[in-house]
């Protein structure tokens, strides 16, 4: 059974706080692969939570009073971080691959799975908003071409990292939304950080000191500069950690799923600044599918939220 919440409904905070999280993960993404031939990611794992984990805890120290800080959600807190440990993990292992807007459209294949999630745990869905979340999947076709000559097995991790991120915010929409952000946070970078040591000392062991790979690549020594980017990863996701929580207390997981949809066109930008991506057709195509079939579920949201408030009044 679903316990209580205390928390109401705040549709239009969680929208703008979910868009703001995607902005500065799109950037935070982007600098993962600009680092990935610096460093391993199991080093980024380690360093980036040591700087965040002490920001967490003054933050949940000093949150807001009406925010809770009860602890006997641990067991889905964990799960929740387990989730969204796998997600980073197969996302960031296929950016060295990929290019950053490809990558983005096959973890957006998250908002379809998050309405069937969703759908199984008591929120309702029309016929029309699955119409429109099949049109953005067939959108991510699109771009991907699967069997096509361009197709990279990379591409199927971003795919894999959508199906963990969707349970991951059903997960906190329905069960730890009585949780505080800092907290939830604070998991997932404990969480974070102990992958890190466990891949570090894995790679130590058992692979090659010449191996160059992301995942395969020891610890390396780190000029300035990526010293810096690092630092600035690890605040960026301080921030996107504490607001995409947030966002998903806020406001029903398929409705902020859908704004989730603006990490693509921040993604493209991004990758065209600092990689010099630009999209070809097809891609563009598909991210054109993907943004009207999310206009289509935002649409039919606002139209449900409106009968609604006929109804009550």
């Amino acid at each position: 059974m679903k316990a209580p919440s205390t928390f109401e409904d705040n549709p239009r905070r969680g929208i703008l706080l979910i868009v703001g999280a995607v902005f500065l993960l799109a950037l935070a993404d982007a600098l993962v692969k600009y680092l990935s031939d610096s460093l391993s990611l199991w080093q980024l794992l380690v360093i980036a939570p040591s700087i965040s984990l002490p920001i967490l805890l003054i933050g949940w120290r000093r949150q807001n009073g009406n925010l809770p800080r009860r602890l006997d959600s641990r067991r889905w807190i964990a799960l929740r971080s387990l989730l969204l440990l796998a997600m980073w993990i197969a996302f960031y292992a296929a950016l060295p691959w990929i290019p950053l807007s490809i990558a983005a459209v096959g973890i957006y294949t998250t908002p379809l799975f998050i309405a069937m999630l969703a759908a199984l745990t008591g929120e309702p869905l029309t016929g029309r908003r699955w119409a429109a979340l099949w049109l953005g999947f067939a959108g991510v076709l699109t771009v991907l071409r699967p069997g096509g000559a361009l197709f990279s097995p990379a591409m199927l991790l971003p795919l894999l990292a959508a199906l963990c991120y969707a349970g991951a915010m059903v997960v906190t929409r329905t069960r730890c939304r009585d949780v505080s952000p800092w907290l939830l946070a604070l998991g997932l970078n404990v969480a974070f950080l102990l992958a890190g040591v466990v891949g570090s000392v894995i790679v130590t062991v058992l692979v090659s000191e010449t191996s160059s790979g992301f995942l395969t690549r020891g610890w390396q020594r780190l000029a300035t500069v990526p010293c810096l980017l690092v630092l600035l990863y690890a605040l960026l996701m301080v921030s996107v950690n504490t607001a995409v929580a947030r966002a998903y207390q806020l406001a029903p997981s398929s409705l902020v799923g859908a704004f989730d949809y603006a990490y693509l066109l921040f993604a493209t930008g991004w990758g065209f600044w600092l990689f010099g991506e630009v999209p070809d057709g097809p891609t563009l195509v598909g991210m054109a599918t993907i943004l009207i079939a999310g206009w289509l579920m935002i649409r039919q949201q606002s139209v449900m939220i409106a009968g609604k408030r006929r109804t009550s009044s």
